[in-house]
């Protein structure tokens, strides 16, 4: 998690950001991150799927009292399982990826989503904290002609500009109140 391991502790905020590595900030510095454009603590985690930012997301809002949650959440198809007594991220890298594409077809990838997404909605709700969340697909409409989005030097993430237009984008939803449909189309 970027806030941890480049921020010092006792750095807080009243904000909080969760999600994989688009989150994280992968390519970018740490100051050029979405999450750091809008104050909040970084807890993105690279490879991360849904199960996993509801997971870690819970265990955060216990330790650090904030407000307001932003979450960019992962691709709906990636998932997490246990293996061995630890968690494991359904990836194209994992080695039982086709063993799990196998056994959990869409309806399920899209129902889990859905189950996670709805689980750390409610749990926002009872704890009094504003959640504000959005899928890359979400962005879509807003920033258009995705397949052109700036990458980074890295080439495989996006650049310090598509950090400010989501950090913006994120800011003017909170702003408005808007939410996201949640897309995985």
């Amino acid at each position: 998690m970027r806030t941890t391991q480049f921020r010092p502790l006792q750095y807080t905020s009243d904000s909080m950001a969760l999600g994989c590595s688009h989150t994280w900030g992968v390519g970018v510095e740490w100051n050029e991150a979405w999450p750091h454009l809008l104050n909040a603590m970084n807890f993105g985690l690279g490879g991360a799927s849904a199960d996993c930012v509801v997971r870690v997301g819970k265990k955060m809002l216990t330790q650090y009292k904030v407000s307001t949650v932003y979450v960019l959440w992962p691709d709906w198809t990636r998932f997490e399982y246990s293996k061995d007594g630890q968690f494991c991220q359904s990836l194209p890298t994992d080695p039982d990826r086709i063993y799990w594409m196998d056994t959990h077809d869409e309806d399920w990838l899209k129902d889990n989503f859905h189950t996670q997404t709805t689980t750390f909605f409610k749990f926002c709700q009872e704890n009094n904290v504003n959640l504000i969340d959005m899928t890359l697909y979400d962005l879509i409409p807003i920033i258009d002609h995705a397949d052109m989005w700036p990458l980074s030097k890295l080439g495989h993430h996006y650049s310090p500009v598509w950090h400010q237009w989501v950090a913006d984008i994120f800011a003017r939803a909170r702003d408005t109140n808007q939410k996201f449909p949640l897309s995985h189309d």
